[in-house]
């Protein structure tokens, strides 16, 4: 843009040529005079060193041609900052202020006619093009606009320098607004239509050949571009209207419509208000044209669902009489799994069909989740490690629930088992919440799986005690006992000889729910008969001799012993 700029600038220096030189002579006696402030000289400089680029500009070409307007431009922004820090300066030399800012007006006026012919030219010679020139030429257009607003905030400046100076500028700023406001309705529409026909051309794409999406998706790319021109510009028109106390209500509201960023304008209550009212209507408008459609999706949407809900009932009464049946043999576990996954099995199907009724586009969602589960995967590691523990556990069934069972360190009755973790109540009630994955990896006593189990007991009896007596009491107790089964026969052996007792094996058999009991009962029981017949239950015990020869040697053992 400041290539096009630069090039306009090199006429307007041509056009003030004569202002300038008019001035010099005044000048001239300011600096004989040395009345003339610093800011003053510094201003001089600069739009001599303007026009000597300006002429030499003339007889140059290509690449250093483009240097010499860039560096034009640069001057000439550097000589209104010069300009306005004059004009806050109270001992500024009005006359020779005046005279600058007026060469300044008459100059953006000239610029502004030719842009806004420029423009015409251009835009004729765009609508003649082909669409894949349009791209091309519509850079230097685009250009052009956001300058043309760029510089209407800048005319706008000089006028409000010089009626700050005591100049009266009524009637030139009157002209100027209406030219101001002439120009933003028309950015206006323009950015109005280009946003219309940009949404005309997207409801076209869809089932075109690919031939023809590339022209649309072309034309889109041309569309989009004036957007962001038009916007960009609507955005300087506004900000100077607002200066000039204009109503810019309808550039706001359209500027959001077009950009969707929200500024402090928008936080003001006309603006908000007119942005209230439109969505309101395109709700209204949209509400009318589909809510019976929508109406009707949600009815279907809640009618697959209650469908859904009535057949996993029936799903699950079936499964729950299928799974019991005897020659399946599916431990309580598994049966849970089953049925708990075939409900929520069905739910699943029904959510995707109620979905797919309702429009939603299912593949995103399909492709989502498969995404998805990959990321979670490699984060829930460990939890997937449980879970096929888990799946291993249904399958193998080492244990069910309400099994005393000793793994992972722990010892209890499950009281539950998910696919996850495995929970386990110890027998003083604390109930422990142990990963599949540990009881897996290690090993599983299960206590209680098999209907029968043997208790071992061990007694002893003294050297000195009968042996068949004590076969005979450990025979009488067993058979006194109902729980006690008669097959397998009880096992009643000596097994060993021990060091101060002879040990008896005890091993009668049991159903596995009376095993603590027997156990418990019975020593109580052989204790109890073994004291009325005076059997001796034989205990470690050690007996110490002290032998003493004569006093010297006890008293040198004391002194000994106490050192």
């Amino acid at each position: 843009m400041r290539y096009y700029l630069s090039f306009l600038l090199i006429l307007a220096c041509a056009f003030s040529n004569i202002s300038l030189a008019q001035t010099s002579p005044s000048t001239s006696q300011n600096k004989d005079q040395e009345e003339a402030s610093l800011s003053q000289s510094e201003i001089i400089q600069i739009s001599d060193n303007m026009k000597a680029l300006a002429d030499k500009a003339k007889t140059l070409k290509g690449e250093r041609l483009s240097i010499i307007q860039l560096e034009i431009y640069n001057m000439n922004e550097k000589l209104r900052n010069e300009l306005r820090n004059a004009v806050e300066k109270e001992s500024s030399n009005n006359e020779f202020l005046i005279q600058q800012i007026q060469l300044q007006t008459q100059y953006y006026q000239f610029y502004l006619s030719y842009i806004e012919k420029k423009l015409n030219t251009l835009q004729t010679d765009i609508e003649q093009a082909s669409k894949e020139d349009r791209l091309l030429m519509q850079i230097p257009m685009n250009e052009l606009r956001v300058a043309q607003a760029a510089l209407y905030s800048e005319q706008y400046q000089n006028y409000a320098w010089l009626q700050s100076l005591g100049v009266n500028v009524d009637q030139s700023l009157e002209d100027f607004k209406i030219q101001l406001q002439d120009l933003s309705h028309y950015t206006s529409a323009a950015l109005n239509y280009a946003l219309t026909h940009k949404e005309s051309l997207q409801k076209q794409l869809e089932g075109l050949p690919a031939a023809q999406v590339d022209k649309i998706n072309l034309e889109i790319s041309y569309l989009q571009r004036d957007i962001n021109t038009y916007s960009r510009a609507l955005s300087r028109l506004a900000d100077t209207a607002d200066a000039l106390d204009i109503n810019t209500v309808e550039l706001r509201h359209e500027l959001f419509t077009a950009t969707g960023d929200i500024t402090h304008d928008l936080l003001s209550w006309a603006v908000l208000k007119s942005t209230i009212v439109s969505w309101g209507g395109q709700f209204n408008s949209w509400f009318i044209k589909n809510s019976p459609n929508m109406v009707f999706n949600v009815f279907m949407f809640m009618l697959i669902m209650v469908i859904a809900r009535v057949l996993s009932k029936i799903v699950l009464h079936i499964l729950s009489r299928a799974v019991k049946a005897p020659h399946l043999k599916l431990s309580n576990l598994m049966q849970q799994f089953i049925l708990s996954m075939s409900v929520k099995l069905i739910f699943c199907v029904a959510l995707l069909i109620a979905l797919a009724q309702v429009g939603l586009d299912l593949t995103p969602v399909i492709a989502g989740l498969g995404v998805a589960g990959i990321i979670i995967g490699f984060a829930l590691q460990d939890t997937l490690s449980n879970f096929a523990s888990g799946m291993m556990l249904l399958i193998y069934r080492p244990f069910d629930e309400g099994d005393w069972i000793n793994a992972a360190g722990v010892e209890g009755t499950v009281s539950d088992v998910s696919l996850v973790n495995t929970t386990i109540r110890t027998f003083d009630n604390e109930v422990l919440i142990v990963p599949n994955s540990k009881i897996w990896m290690e090993v599983i006593i299960n206590r209680t799986y098999e209907k029968v189990r043997r208790v071992d007991m061990v007694f002893g009896i003294g050297y000195n005690d009968s042996i068949p007596e004590a076969e005979k009491i450990f025979a009488e107790i067993l058979a006194a006992d109902e729980r006690v089964l008669k097959t397998p026969a009880p096992i009643i052996k000596v097994n060993t000889l021990g060091e101060s007792s002879v040990d008896f094996i005890v091993r009668p058999w049991v159903r596995t729910e009376d095993y603590v009991d027997v156990m418990r009962d019975c020593t109580r029981e052989v204790k109890m008969r073994f004291d009325a017949a005076g059997i001796n239950i034989p205990y470690p015990q050690r007996d110490v001799h002290l032998h003493i020869s004569n006093s010297d040697d006890f008293i040198f053992a004391n002194k000994k012993s106490s050192n």
